[in-house]
């Protein structure tokens, strides 16, 4: 019921897990009319849902793991192995890999994708080919926007401003990460600063990894919240991660996503690849805290709140496959999201797509486009018990 319009809530009434029984008329690409179909007490239709988007991937990235592995599981050697990997990286390697990552992503019902590229170390122009050829070959078929990753000092140089340029026509943004430990000894918010203005100045978006960290002295999120309040520049600013919020205390959270809710910043939950990392310590005891932002306040305070996919087989997290129901199974549990209610549903649907600033909300009406993923499950239940066979509809006619 959440993912329909309320233009079409006449007559309707959910059962206990938020579902309604639809008929949908299409024609072409469009979903031209829907109906309330009713069926017996036991009704056993398919579960189907919007097209899905990824807020946050890392394209360039996917698929390293075997020759870049991490078998610790910590920061520190996701680092290494990256930076390793870049050393060695070609454009038609990469280009592969974005292709592999782009076709599971299309068969398994992704319409759009937001990819942070590692754009300002060395191996940079390898990934750029592979990103220029990538994004003209799918361009008929999904909405790609690339953030381009850098240090933050990158961004006030001559480096800087040309990867703005180059983001800028592919209505793409700058990005980068900053936590406690990265911030010390460097005039942090200055470079903050310059990249907002540089943003601004290239109609480029801003889309940060901030307080990728348990440690509750990371307040980095409150240094760029205090540069926007004074100086609201770029065209649309996202964070991700966050996870150093949920060691704040509950009167400085409130505060924290009070300020963000009226900048209207969304934020980006990744739970797969920092429920992997976070917490680690030495590695001789298991983790005690879960490395999440606080969800539930946030969406409380009024914050946009969406779950993406983060990393996929990469240094940073071995598993994922670019299949959203599979993210779902995995982070309704983690993060207590109840997907029968709006507030559990809404962070892997329409929110992305609100991220993203689509031009479909993911909301079903009348007009609106016919893609879609059913599932084999008839129940939430069903559906967090079992790995789903996906069917997908796109443009009106079935993928698989």
């Amino acid at each position: 019921m959440a993912l329909l319009d309320q233009q079409h809530h006449h007559g309707l009434k959910a059962d206990g897990d938020g579902l309604v029984n639809l008929a949908l008329v299409i024609k072409g690409a469009c979903i031209t009319n829907i109906e309330p179909l009713q069926l017996g007490p036991r009704p056993q239709l398919p579960l189907g849902f919007p097209a899905a988007v990824e807020p946050h991937c890392h394209l360039d990235k996917a698929f390293t793991w075997s020759g870049a592995p991490n078998p610790r599981g910590t920061i520190s050697g996701a680092l290494q192995a990256n930076f390793q990997e870049h050393q060695s990286r070609s454009a038609p390697v990469v280009a592969e890999r974005m292709e592999r990552a782009l076709q599971k992503a299309w068969q398994q019902g992704y319409r759009a994708l937001r990819s942070h590229l590692d754009l300002g170390w060395q191996g940079s122009q390898a990934t750029w080919e592979a990103v220029t050829h990538t994004w003209k070959a799918w361009s008929d078929r999904l909405e790609l926007q690339p953030i381009a990753m850098a240090p933050l000092e990158v961004w006030g140089t001559s480096i800087g401003g040309r990867l703005a340029k180059q983001m800028a026509p592919l209505a793409g943004g700058l990005g980068g990460a900053l936590d406690y430990e990265s911030s010390q000894g460097i005039p942090w918010r200055h470079h903050l600063a310059q990249m907002l203005r540089l943003a601004a100045d290239h109609g480029c978006i801003i889309d940060l990894h901030l307080d990728e960290t348990c440690d509750h002295r990371s307040c980095c999120l409150e240094g760029l919240l205090d540069l926007l309040e004074q100086e609201p520049l770029p065209p649309s600013v996202t964070v991700s991660h966050g996870c150093s919020l949920a060691q704040h205390t509950p009167e400085k959270l409130q505060r924290t996503a009070g300020r963000l809710a009226a900048l209207h910043i969304p934020l980006v939950s990744l739970p797969t690849t920092n429920l992997w990392l976070q917490d680690r310590g030495n590695g001789s005891r298991a983790p005690r805290l879960r490395g999440l932002a606080p969800i539930h306040e946030l969406q409380e305070a009024g914050v946009t709140v969406a779950i993406g996919g983060d990393n996929v087989a990469d240094p940073w997290f071995p598993g994922g496959n670019f299949d959203p129901l599979e993210l779902w199974r995995f982070a309704i549990p983690v993060t207590h999201l109840h997907p029968w209610e709006p507030w559990g549903l809404i962070p892997f649907t329409s929110a992305p797509a609100q991220v993203l600033q689509l031009a479909w909300d993911g909301v079903l009406r009348n007009g609106c486009p016919a893609d879609l993923i059913l599932t084999e499950a008839t129940s939430w239940q069903e559906v967090l018990a079992t790995p789903q066979g996906l069917r997908v509809l796109r443009h009106g006619l079935w993928l698989s």
